[in-house]
């Protein structure tokens, strides 16, 4: 409001729809968030346009290694403003569940059967499978690697309360006790006990894991790139990505939010969510 810019927001449940989407109405659209290596690939389709990151003042704020990385870099520029990222792991309720587990092998266990949530991305789920297998490149699997993964997930099919919607499907069923095993977000142990529910236990699996990290991008041909830099300078000030943390427990790119909620009081959580770790 301050500076004049409504942002107007349509939510996507995974890329592909954010690409789908793009491809169809081009420059209708003016900014889109993108994980990981679906950012190179708008940029290989010509749907973004690459930006000195260094031209903004904000970006200042960020951890040097956020505007350094590979897959992000092109000789036009930096294909995206980094924002948020986490790697998931697995949490359990040690109420039901024997301690010291360690291991993706803690889904297939039979005796917690009907007792686990992952969220509802088969792609994903088939990479937990394939890092349960001990494949190295989850998301390149040869057919051998398909194969041992897919009978890790004949065994994890009978242990499956649901697949969650959303992470907040998520902490509702551990939080009433519906499920003692989840995979999540860095974050969801927390609000579980933030809505009264139970301490959890939380681990990143000794296999590896899979996680994601996203950026905002400049769509090539938007309607109203004029205004980009502008409201990108404000939106990722420190304060408001601080706030945005607290809100949504996963930890972004700012070094000088993570400072900031150091001064808040919030240095705990912030650390327990690896806000300081941005190498992670």
């Amino acid at each position: 409001a301050d500076i004049g810019i409504k942002a107007n927001i349509t939510s996507f449940s995974d890329d592909i729809d954010a690409y789908t989407k793009v491809v169809q109405v081009g420059g209708q659209i003016d900014l889109v968030s993108e994980d990981a290596l679906w950012v190179p690939y708008f940029y290989q389709h010509q749907l973004i346009d690459p930006f000195d990151i260094n031209s903004l003042k904000v970006a200042i704020q960020l951890y040097s290694v956020a505007r350094e990385f590979s897959i992000w870099t092109s000789p036009a520029g930096y294909l995206g403003y980094p924002n948020g990222w986490a790697p998931i792991q697995i949490t359990y309720d040690p109420a039901h569940v024997t301690s010291g587990a360690d291991s993706w092998q803690l889904l297939l266990d039979p005796k917690y059967k009907k007792r686990v949530v992952v969220e509802d991305q088969p792609v994903e789920v088939m990479a937990y499978m394939g890092k349960a297998a001990g494949v190295k490149d989850p998301y390149n699997m040869t057919d051998a690697e398909v194969a041992q993964a897919k009978a890790l997930l004949v065994q994890l099919k009978p242990n499956i309360l649901r697949l969650a919607p959303q992470a907040t499907d998520t902490v509702a069923a551990l939080k009433n006790g519906e499920a003692w095993i989840a995979t999540i977000n860095l974050g969801a142990d927390t609000a579980v006990m933030d809505q009264g529910g139970p301490k959890l236990t939380t681990f990143t699996p000794k296999e590896g894991s899979i996680g994601w990290m996203d950026a905002e991008m400049l769509v090539h041909g938007g309607a109203n790139n004029n205004l980009l830099m502008p409201f990108l300078e404000v939106h990722e000030q420190a304060e408001y990505v601080a706030a945005n943390f607290m809100i949504n427990r996963r930890p972004l790119f700012s070094e000088a939010a993570y400072k900031l909620l150091i001064n808040q009081g919030q240095q705990e959580l912030a650390d327990h969510l690896l806000f300081n770790k941005p190498e992670t």
